[in-house]
C-alpha cells in the first residue's frame, strides 16, 4: 500500500487531469464514466468482453475532458494518449498516426478510424473538425481481427451524440490570437417518442502562424465550415435505424516550411511560390441495429466523396525550380454486418462479414520553372557532350517544362471475421478471447504521365536544328493480397474487476503503388531515350511496395489501486513488424518513393493512473514509453546501415499529465469554476533513419479556466503557455533540410451557451 501511495503523490506533483473513474453497471456489454457531472454509457458492438476489462490497451474521453483539453480534431488525440505521436504535416491533406513504433506517413494509415461506426478508408479525410462529440476511444495495439487491414496500431472509434438520449440546444462562439475566430451551434431534439434530429454546423478561420519571408503574408491560414445532420428512429421495440450526413469545406494556406539546422531549429519560410489546400468532403453512413435478450446484430453502409486540390512549392526556396499541382477525387463505399451473442452465457460470439470498393482519381500537373531548367535540365545535357565530345550539343529552349500525369487506383476487397470469449474457463474469473479474420484486397493503377521539351541540337559545325524531345509513361497493374489475421488473449478478473491479460495478435497494412514518384521516372525514362544505359525502366515495378506486417505481443493489468481514490492501467508490449514501409525522396528531391526495409522491433510500457483527490480536485497521468529499432533487412530489405537504428517520427517517451479542479459558488453572478491544467510532453524523436538528427524531448503546457452561470459559460485558455520552440516535422527535399515549427503561444476566449 505504501508503494502505491508513493505513486499517487508522484502523479500529484507531476501535473493534473480531468477525472474519469470506470465502475461497471452491465457486466455483459457496458460502463460508466464519471466525469465529474457527466456520465457516459459505452457498449460496444464489435466486442465480447466488457469495454472496462477489455484485453487491450484504451483510452477513452468523454465529451467535457475533449471540451476541457480543447480536442477540436484527430491531431489533438496526440495530446493525451501514451505512445501516440502525429506530427503537423502543414496542412489537413493527410494524418501520419504513429503508435508505439508502428506508422509510416506516406503509405496508407496503420490506425483506423471509425465515426459512428462508418470507416474512412484514406488520411486525406482524417483532419476533420470535430462537433457533438459523446465519447473517443482509442485502442491501441492490432485490432485486425475485428476490424482488418491498416489497423496494425490500433483504432479510433468517435461517437456523436444521440438526439435521442441528448436533447439540447447549443451556440458557442471563439476568438484568439492569429486572427481566431470559430463559432459552432446545434440543435438535438425527439421530433416525437421514437425520432429524433440533431443538426449541427461550424465555421472556423484563422490568419496563420507563420510569416513567409519571400512574400511578407502569413502562409498557413485556414476558413473551414461544415455541418453535420444525425436522425435516429426506435422504429420498433427491438429495432433501431441511424441515419448521419456530414460534410465539410476546407481551404488553407499549407505547408509553412522553412529551412532546418541542427541544434537551431527551422527558419522562417522563404519560398517564392505559396502552398495551398483546399478540400470538400461529405460523407453517409446507415445504420441498422437489432437487439433482444439473446442476439444484437447491427448492419453499417457508409459512402464517402472527397476533392481535394494541393499547390506546393516542391523546393521551397525563394527560386523557381519545382512546383506541384495535385488533385485528388476519392470514392468509397463500404458495407459491414455483424451479428454477436447478447445474453450472460459463458461463451460470448461474434460473427462478421466486411466488404468495401474505392476509386481515387488523382491528376498531378509537376513543372520545372526556369531555374530547375538552368540548374538542373541544361546541366544535365551539358554532361552528355562532356562524357562525349562527338554528342551533339544540346540547348533546352522552354523556360518552364510540365510533366502532368493521370493515376487511376481502384481498390476492393472483403473479410469474414469471428470472435469467441469463453468465461470462466476451468476456474471462476479466467477467460479466454480468440479470433480470426480472412482478409481480401486488390488494388490496381492505371497511369498516363509525360514529359516534352524544344531542344536547339547542333551537331558538329552544322547550323543548330529544333528538336522536340518527349517521352511517356503509360499502362497498368494490379495486385492482390489475402492475409489470417488471427487473435488470442487470456484474462483473469477478480471479483473487484480488475483484472490482468496477456495478449497475442497479428495485423498487416496492405501494399500498393506510389504514384509520387512518377514525376522522376518519366524524366528517367527521357534520359534513357537518349542516353540508353541498358538497363530498362519498369515503372510498375519501380512504384509498387509489398505489405507491411506485425506480429503483437501484450501483458497487462487494470483495476483500482486505492478503492474510490485511484485506478491505473499498466501495459508491456512487444510488436515484431517485418517488410516496413518506409519512405524515401528520390534524387530529384520531386517525389517520394516507398522500400520495404526489413524488419522492426518494438518493445516499450505504458502507464496511465486516474486520481480522484476529492469531490472538486481529479488528476490523470499518462506515459509511455517505446524503443523502436530496426533490424537485419534479411531477405525482406535493402538497406543493411539501419540495423540498430530507432524509427524515425516514432517518439521514444510521451508524457500526459492533467487535471481539473471544480468549484461551486452559492452566487447570483457565479454557479462554478473549472481550472483545467494539461502538460504534454514527447521525445527524443528521430527525423530520420539515420538518426542523424532529431527533436530532444520537449514539453507544452495548455491551461483553460472556466465559469458557469446557468446557461452561459465563459473561458479563457491557453495553448503551449510557455511559448516552447520545438520542431513539428522535419523531411529532405532537393538536398535541403526543411522542417515545420511547432505552433506558438495561442491564446483565446470561448463564450457559450446551452439550453
Amino acid at each position: 500500500m505504501s508503494r502505491k501511495i508513493v505513486v499517487l503523490l508522484c502523479a500529484c506533483w507531476g501535473g493534473m487531469s480531468v477525472f474519469a473513474r470506470p465502475s461497471v453497471e452491465n457486466e455483459t456489454d457496458t460502463v460508466r464514466l464519471y466525469a465529474l457531472d457527466e456520465v457516459v454509457i459505452v457498449s460496444s458492438p464489435k466486442e465480447t468482453n466488457p469495454f472496462r476489462s477489455m484485453p487491450a490497451s484504451v483510452s477513452l474521453f468523454s465529451a467535457s475532458q475533449a471540451e476541457g483539453m480543447k480536442m477540436i480534431s484527430v491531431k489533438d488525440l496526440s495530446l493525451a494518449v501514451p505512445n501516440m505521436y502525429i506530427p503537423d504535416y502543414g496542412s489537413r491533406m493527410t494524418v501520419p498516426v504513429y503508435v508505439r513504433g508502428v506508422g509510416e506517413r506516406s503509405a496508407g494509415q496503420t490506425i483506423g478510424l471509425y465515426v459512428d461506426h462508418m470507416p474512412y478508408l484514406d488520411k486525406s479525410a482524417f483532419d476533420f473538425n470535430f462537433a457533438d462529440i459523446r465519447r473517443i476511444e482509442v485502442l491501441r495495439g492490432p485490432q485486425g481481427t475485428l476490424y482488418g487491414r491498416n489497423a496494425m496500431g490500433g483504432i479510433i472509434h468517435i461517437h456523436t451524440r444521440s438526439p435521442l438520449e441528448y436533447e439540447q440546444v447549443r451556440a458557442s462562439v471563439t476568438g484568439g490570437s492569429y486572427g481566431l475566430f470559430r463559432a459552432n451551434v446545434s440543435v438535438s431534439k425527439k421530433l416525437r417518442q421514437p425520432l429524433g434530429l440533431s443538426v449541427s454546423g461550424y465555421y472556423d478561420r484563422n490568419d496563420g502562424c507563420f510569416t513567409n519571408r519571400f512574400s511578407g503574408r502569413r502562409e498557413d491560414g485556414l476558413e473551414t465550415f461544415g455541418g453535420r445532420l444525425r436522425l435516429d428512429w426506435q422504429c420498433a421495440d427491438r429495432w433501431k435505424a441511424q441515419l448521419m450526413l456530414n460534410g465539410e469545406r476546407t481551404k488553407q494556406g499549407a505547408f509553412p516550411y522553412g529551412a532546418y539546422a541542427p541544434g537551431k531549429g527551422v527558419d522562417k519560410p522563404d519560398y517564392n511560390d505559396p502552398g495551398s489546400y483546399a478540400r470538400q468532403m461529405a460523407d453517409g453512413n446507415f445504420n441498422l441495429q437489432y437487439a433482444d435478450d439473446r442476439l444484437l446484430f447491427n448492419a453499417v453502409t457508409a459512402c464517402q466523396y472527397l476533392n481535394d486540390d494541393m499547390y506546393m512549392d516542391l523546393d521551397y526556396t525563394p527560386f523557381s525550380r519545382f512546383t506541384i499541382n495535385q488533385k485528388q477525387r476519392l470514392r468509397t463505399f463500404t458495407e459491414e454486418w455483424t451479428l454477436k451473442s447478447a445474453s450472460e452465457a459463458d461463451w460470448q460470439w461474434l460473427f462478421g462479414v466486411y466488404g468495401f470498393v474505392s476509386r481515387l482519381n488523382t491528376s498531378t500537373l509537376t513543372t520545372m520553372g526556369p531555374d530547375g531548367v538552368s540548374e538542373i535540365m541544361q546541366p544535365m545535357f551539358d554532361r552528355i557532350h562532356e562524357e562525349n565530345p562527338r554528342a551533339p550539343v544540346m540547348k533546352v529552349k522552354d523556360t518552364a517544362i510540365p510533366i502532368p500525369g493521370r493515376f487511376l487506383t481502384p481498390g476492393s476487397g472483403g473479410a469474414v471475421f469471428h470472435q469467441s470469449t469463453f468465461r470462466h474457463l476451468f476456474t471462476e474469473g479466467l477467460s479466454l478471447t480468440a479470433g480470426i479474420r480472412l482478409d481480401y484486397e486488390r488494388v490496381g493503377m492505371d497511369y498516363d504521365t509525360h514529359v516534352g521539351m524544344n531542344l536547339d541540337v547542333q551537331a558538329g559545325n552544322r547550323p543548330a536544328v529544333p528538336v522536340r524531345a518527349d517521352t511517356a509513361l503509360q499502362g497498368s497493374g494490379s495486385r492482390s493480397f489475402r492475409e489470417i489475421l488471427p487473435r488470442v488473449a487470456l484474462k483473469y478478473e477478480w471479483d473487484s474487476g480488475d483484472c490482468v491479460y496477456f495478449t497475442v495478435a497479428g495485423g498487416y497494412k496492405a501494399g500498393g503503388y506510389n504514384i509520387q514518384m512518377f514525376a522522376d521516372l518519366v524524366q528517367q525514362a527521357l534520359r534513357e531515350k537518349y542516353v540508353p544505359s541498358g538497363t530498362p525502366l519498369n515503372a510498375g515495378d519501380a512504384v509498387s511496395y509489398r505489405p507491411e506486417y506485425s506480429r503483437n505481443y501484450e501483458a497487462g493489468y487494470k483495476g483500482e489501486w486505492i478503492r474510490q481514490v485511484l485506478q491505473g492501467e499498466i501495459t508491456l508490449f512487444y510488436v515484431d513488424l517485418r517488410d516496413i514501409q518506409l519512405t524515401k525522396f528520390v534524387d530529384s528531391g520531386q517525389g517520394r518513393m516507398l522500400s520495404n526495409e526489413g524488419r522492426v522491433a518494438s518493445r516499450g510500457a505504458e502507464l496511465s493512473l486516474s486520481a480522484r483527490l476529492s469531490n472538486a480536485l481529479g488528476l490523470t497521468l499518462h506515459y509511455g514509453y517505446t524503443h523502436a529499432t530496426f533490424g537485419k533487412a534479411g531477405d525482406g530489405g535493402e538497406e543493411e546501415g539501419y540495423a540498430g537504428k530507432y524509427v524515425p517520427y516514432a517518439p521514444q517517451q510521451t508524457l500526459s499529465l492533467s487535471a481539473v479542479y471544480r468549484k461551486s459558488f452559492r452566487s447570483r453572478w457565479i454557479d462554478r469554476l473549472l481550472l483545467h491544467a494539461h502538460y504534454y510532453a514527447a521525445g527524443k524523436i528521430y527525423w530520420t533513419a539515420e538518426n542523424d538528427e532529431s527533436q530532444d524531448f520537449y514539453g507544452l503546457l495548455n491551461l483553460k479556466a472556466s465559469a458557469v452561470s446557468g446557461i452561459f459559460e465563459l473561458s479563457l485558455w491557453a495553448r503551449n503557455a510557455l511559448n516552447a520552440n520545438y520542431t513539428a516535422f522535419r523531411f529532405e527535399s532537393m538536398g535541403q533540410a526543411l522542417g515545420q515549427r511547432g505552433k506558438p503561444l495561442q491564446t483565446g476566449i470561448d463564450f457559450s451557451v446551452r439550453f
